[in-house]
């Protein structure tokens, strides 16, 4: 692969929301152990949380029982659902798709630098809520012209949603 593709593809891998889609899928959170606030408040299933555990993981792998058996376990967790049995984010589409359903800003970013110089625009618009449940709300603009909204309880997860309904109302999905 081009050396974009393989950084986009790291990137892709080593996100926050694709670590913690992992811990999910590996059920992590039962195995956390964290404060009663933590728990009241959702802290098991909160993404940060389940993706520190999961780099955690894999550090304990490697600490314990060294650099192949948290080779091995990673390969397995990263493993392409949809490629052959064996195969890893194989083609440049495989990595194009996994970027588009994980990191919009950076294919809408890419998309609209294909034909303007004009920067994208993300505006807070809205906090709601208590410190430990805000939901922050997102304008996206372009040349003046908002082209998306989105909310989320970080600002980075607004921002990517309105970076989704963006690619939604301009057709690139």
């Amino acid at each position: 692969m081009p050396e974009g593709d393989l950084t986009k593809l790291r990137a892709t891998i080593v996100c926050e929301p694709s670590l913690a889609q992992k811990a999910k899928n590996l059920n992590l959170g039962q195995y956390i152990k964290i404060g009663k606030g933590e728990e009241q408040t959702g802290g098991r299933t909160r993404g940060s949380i389940l993706s520190d555990a999961v780099e955690a993981l894999i550090g304990a792998m490697y600490l314990d029982g060294g650099f192949e058996t948290a080779k091995k376990f990673v390969i397995e967790l990263i493993q392409d659902d949809d490629a052959p049995s064996g195969e890893v984010f194989r083609t440049p589409d495989s990595v194009r798709q996994r970027i588009l359903h994980s990191d919009y800003k950076t294919f809408l970013q890419e998309h609209i630098q294909s034909f303007s110089r004009e920067p994208l625009e993300y505006t807070i618009t809205d906090e709601q809520g208590p410190d430990h449940a805000k939901i922050f709300y997102v304008s996206l603009s372009h040349m003046g012209k908002e082209i998306g909204m989105g909310s989320g309880r970080t600002k980075k997860e607004a921002e990517q949603a309105a970076a989704f309904t963006a690619i939604k109302s301009l057709g690139l999905e």
